[in-house]
C-alpha cells in the first residue's frame, strides 16, 4: 500500500497546524488568563483585609491620643518643686485617718534626671492589713503622681503588720509644658 506523499503531507499539515497552534497560542494565553486570575485572587484577598487593616489602624491612632492625654494629665500633676513637707504631712494624716501608726520617715537625697526630679521617701507604717491596704488607695486619690517603688510588709501577729515603703515624689525641674 503506498500511500501518495501529498496525503501524508496534508495529513501532517491538518494535525500540525493545531497543534503549533496550541502549542504556541492558547497554551501561553491560558498561562495569561491564569496569572491574571491569580493576580486577582490575590489581591481581593489583600483588599478583604484592608478593613480589618483600617480599623486596627484606627484602634491604635486611638489608643495613641489616649495615652498622649494621659501623659499630658500626669505631667500636669507634677509640681515645680518637691515640696516634701506638705506631702509629708498630708500622707502623715492619711495615715492617721488610715488608722495606721507612722514608725519613720526619712528622705534620702534628691535624684534628678535631665528634667524630672525624684525625692525618694523611706515610709514605715504598724496596723492593719486593711488599714495599709486603705493608705494606699489615698495615695491614689491624692492630686499628685505618687508612685510607690517599693512596698515590703510583714506580719507581727493575726491582727497587725508591719510595712515598709518607698515612694517617690516626681517633680518637674524645668523642660516640660502643663
Amino acid at each position: 500500500m503506498n500511500i501518495p506523499t501529498r496525503y501524508i503531507s496534508l495529513f501532517l499539515v491538518l494535525v500540525c497546524t493545531p497543534l503549533m497552534i496550541w502549542v504556541t497560542v492558547y497554551r501561553p494565553t491560558n498561562r495569561a488568563v491564569e496569572d491574571v486570575a491569580n493576580e486577582i485572587k490575590t489581591r481581593t484577598k489583600q483588599l478583604s483585609r484592608f478593613s480589618e487593616v483600617n480599623a486596627q489602624y484606627r484602634q491604635m491612632r486611638s489608643a495613641i491620643n489616649e495615652i498622649t492625654s494621659a501623659s499630658r494629665a500626669a505631667v500636669s500633676r507634677l509640681p515645680d518643686q518637691h515640696h516634701a513637707e506638705q506631702w509629708l504631712a498630708k500622707a502623715s494624716k492619711a495615715a492617721e485617718l488610715s488608722g495606721l501608726v507612722v514608725r519613720s520617715v526619712k528622705i534620702a537625697g534628691s535624684r534628678g534626671g535631665e528634667s524630672w526630679g525624684v525625692l525618694p521617701v523611706n515610709m514605715e507604717v504598724s496596723g492593719s492589713f486593711s488599714a495599709l491596704y486603705d493608705l494606699i488607695q489615698r495615695f491614689e486619690r491624692m492630686e499628685r503622681l505618687v508612685p510607690i517603688q517599693r512596698l515590703d510588709i510583714r506580719r507581727t501577729d493575726d491582727a497587725n503588720v508591719d510595712a515598709t515603703m518607698v515612694v517617690h515624689l516626681i517633680f518637674d525641674e524645668g523642660g516640660h509644658e502643663q
